[in-house]
């Protein structure tokens, strides 16, 4: 099974994918500015598990509506509206993914919704105490364009370990972000409170950070989480679920640590 549909959430249309019919959900959440085109080399490999994989586009991204007010400047927003996804299509037990914004979104959703969750992979998402963040306009008559701007700034972010190919694929890609809704997404990121509140996230969590991105920086976020794991991904840098052509193979991985970690990994079950 693979359908796309559009769902009603907050007075607007909103874009999601459902691959698989297994009898647990998987949500899977974009990075900041793209879509859930991010997870169409790998949804169907994710369904393979045993999943019914659902990836949306957030709201203002990809073919999502934006939302009445315009580009959202919230994390929790985007974590209430995920979790309006999954009380309208979700089966069985509850596991999220996401990467960068994604993943901040998801540890959003576990600090405040853990005992709904079976598991949550959150992948180069640093947290720290938050503080605000200024953006200038990105484009004025002495930068380069939006589009090389986005395209260089995503090349400069990927692996060593990436072929130039996928690499290349991946930067142009990135070139079709409406800089208004990464922008908002970025001051909503810097302006994100969650440091105080990872200790109340009791479902069992896995941070994943790329050896060429944040790397052992990462951990800090990990280690606030109770039993929480970490792994660091050599020659990866901020795009695992592109970056990885085994990526499915690791995630499976890393759900079957979480299952076999301490009793305090396991959200106390």
């Amino acid at each position: 099974m693979h359908n796309a549909d559009y769902l009603e959430i907050d007075g607007r249309l909103g874009y999601v994918e459902v691959a698989g019919d297994g009898d647990d959900t998987l949500l899977c959440v974009h990075t900041a500015g793209q879509s859930g085109v991010q997870y169409r080399n790998n949804m169907n490999g994710l369904a393979a598990l045993g999943f019914r994989v659902i990836v949306v586009d957030l709201p203002g991204h990809g073919r999502s509506e934006p939302a009445v007010d315009g580009p959202i400047m919230s994390i929790p927003y985007y974590a209430d509206w995920c979790a309006k996804v999954l009380d309208r299509l979700a089966v069985g037990r509850r596991y999220l993914l996401g990467c960068s914004i994604g993943g901040r979104i998801v540890l959003e959703m576990a600090s405040r919704f853990s005992d709904s969750l079976e598991a949550v992979v959150a992948m180069e998402c640093p947290v720290t105490p938050a503080t605000a963040t200024r953006f200038r306009r990105p484009e004025d008559s002495s930068t380069p364009s939006v589009r090389d701007q986005t395209y260089y700034s995503n090349l400069s972010l990927i692996g060593s370990a990436v072929p130039a190919e996928t690499a290349e694929m991946i930067a142009t890609m990135h070139c079709r972000e409406d800089w208004h809704v990464t922008r908002s997404d970025l001051i909503g990121w810097g302006m994100h409170d969650l440091w105080s509140r990872l200790p109340d996230i009791s479902c069992p969590t896995y941070v994943v950070s790329g050896g060429d991105s944040f790397g052992n920086a990462l951990r800090p976020t990990a280690d606030r989480i109770p039993g929480a794991l970490f792994q660091s991904v050599e020659g990866i840098a901020h795009y695992p679920n592109q970056e990885m052509p085994d990526f499915v193979d690791a995630f499976k991985g890393w759900l079957e640590e979480l299952r076999q970690a301490p009793v305090a990994a396991r959200g106390g079950n």
